[in-house]
């Protein structure tokens, strides 16, 4: 067995409330690692359903709630803060408290990339276009509710059916589709479904 540490799942709100607005957060729980919400996220994920799936995963122990400031000076890194902020064009710490939600509607954002800059194996999985493209200008691995439903086929947790139906669903719940995204998402499912017919 590996002693290399699990890689860390860094789920933001525009996902998991995708997610929850299909009834499909449990393919997140089918992903290999560590899945972690920071709380500054938590506290956006405020509408049903997604809330009350968020706390029931939390209380289940599946995914776990970081904050993002603790985290940071612990590793002696109130710097990392700064410097996600600026990533993502937002006030610095010294202008927004990361603990207060009323701080700032972005502030979900600045503290998942915070932790994603404080972790050797990060994952971000995010809807969020500028949270996205930060993460790859920084080399940060990055995936979306779109990418958890291909995945999900991939392992064989989901039949392609069943996903393109979510991805029907998930144009329906707002995640706003394009007709060339949909398409590139149906392709990647029959890829994955067909790989795994091979197997």
């Amino acid at each position: 067995m590996s002693d290399a540490p699990r890689r860390r799942l860094l789920a933001d709100a525009s996902a998991f409330i995708t997610l929850a607005g299909i009834d499909r957060v449990d393919l997140l729980r089918g992903i290999d690692g560590d899945l972690v919400v920071p709380a500054a996220v938590e506290r956006e994920v405020a509408d049903e359903p997604a809330a009350s799936r968020l706390g029931r995963a939390v209380e289940n122990g599946w995914i776990r709630v970081e904050n993002a400031t603790d985290r940071a000076a612990a590793r002696d890194r109130s710097d990392v803060l700064a410097d996600a902020a600026a990533h993502l064009g937002e006030p610095g710490p010294g202008t927004v408290d990361l603990d207060d939600p009323e701080s700032d509607e972005f502030i979900g954002d600045v503290a998942l990339l915070a932790l994603a800059l404080l972790a050797d194996d990060a994952v971000v999985i995010t809807d969020d276009k500028p949270l996205r493209k930060a993460c790859t200008s920084l080399g940060i691995a990055v995936s979306g509710s779109l990418g958890v439903v291909i995945a999900a086929v991939e392992r064989g947790d989901l039949e392609a059916g069943a996903a393109k139906d979510a991805l029907v669903a998930m144009d329906e719940v707002g995640a706003r589709l394009s007709a060339r995204l949909l398409r590139r998402a149906e392709r990647l499912i029959d890829e994955a479904a067909a790989e795994l017919d091979d197997e």
